[in-house]
């Protein structure tokens, strides 16, 4: 798309990781992003970044409100910011870090929507978009439940908002990209032991992604439009399988050694 019909982005999380890579690509692309992170950080490429903690209503807000006095309109909310925090049974958890992931996973995820359909409502159009995960399929995953508790219900939020933006004149969507190459990630791989570390990292060979590759299928299926209601998953059964066939076997870790 060319820069002449650039969008104007909000992209929550974009300190680092996949928020990171989905604003600097969409950026580099030609739209006008703004990303935003718990504190202050530098711009970077082109991103104008803001300070905002999506848990709080009024920086939400604040952020909205900024954005449009600088662009003048928000084309696309993506709605990135998240916290993992695995390796422990969801009952071994504790109720602070259940608490935490279910405060920004979710609860954090729902004030960015209502900030964000209340100024697309006013403008009279836009698109939200919510980054999915584990969980969203509703079965469980081993060392990830608590996580994908809070995923899970996002998912269900995802799909109830978009059946309320029926009829208006947002859009409501969510993006499901498996498991993606992260500081977020290699943080909780760090605390893998080492009896388990072997048949983790030959899934996560298998079914890992760098963030540069999901930056890129994001953008363009934002581009190419969207309907209400969509959830797109990039990490498909049939993805996985053809991955399983590849000779030599896929080897994604190799790329952080």
């Amino acid at each position: 798309m060319s820069t002449s019909t650039g969008r104007v982005a909000v992209v929550t999380g974009a300190g680092q990781g996949l928020g990171r890579a989905i604003a600097r690509d969409l950026g580099a692309a030609g739209h006008t992003v703004f990303g935003c992170a718990m504190r202050e950080a530098p711009d970077f490429d082109g991103v104008r970044m803001i300070a905002c903690d999506v848990t709080d209503e009024a920086q939400v807000q604040a952020l909205w409100d900024r954005v449009i006095a600088e662009a003048g309109r928000v084309d696309w909310w993506i709605n990135n910011a998240g916290l993992a925090l695995t390796g422990r049974p969801l009952a071994g958890m504790g109720g602070d870090e259940f608490a935490r992931m279910v405060a920004v996973n979710l609860v954090g995820t729902m004030t960015a929507c209502r900030v964000a359909i209340a100024g697309m409502t006013a403008q009279g159009g836009g698109e939200v978009w919510n980054m999915l995960g584990a969980g969203a399929d509703g079965q469980p995953v081993p060392g990830m439940n608590g996580y994908a508790t809070s995923k899970a219900a996002l998912t269900f939020m995802t799909r109830a908002l978009a059946a309320e933006a029926e009829g208006q004149p947002y859009r409501i969507g969510g993006f499901s990209p498996g498991l993606v190459m992260t500081e977020g990630f290699f943080r909780e791989h760090a605390r893998v032991p080492d009896s388990q570390r072997a048949a983790r990292e030959a899934v996560v060979n298998l079914i890992g992604d760098h963030p540069e590759t999901l930056a890129v299928w994001i953008r363009e299926a934002l581009e190419s439009g969207q309907d209400n209601g969509a959830i797109l998953t990039w990490l498909t059964p049939e993805k996985i399988a053809e991955r399983r066939a590849e000779q030599p076997p896929r080897d994604i870790l190799s790329a952080y050694r």
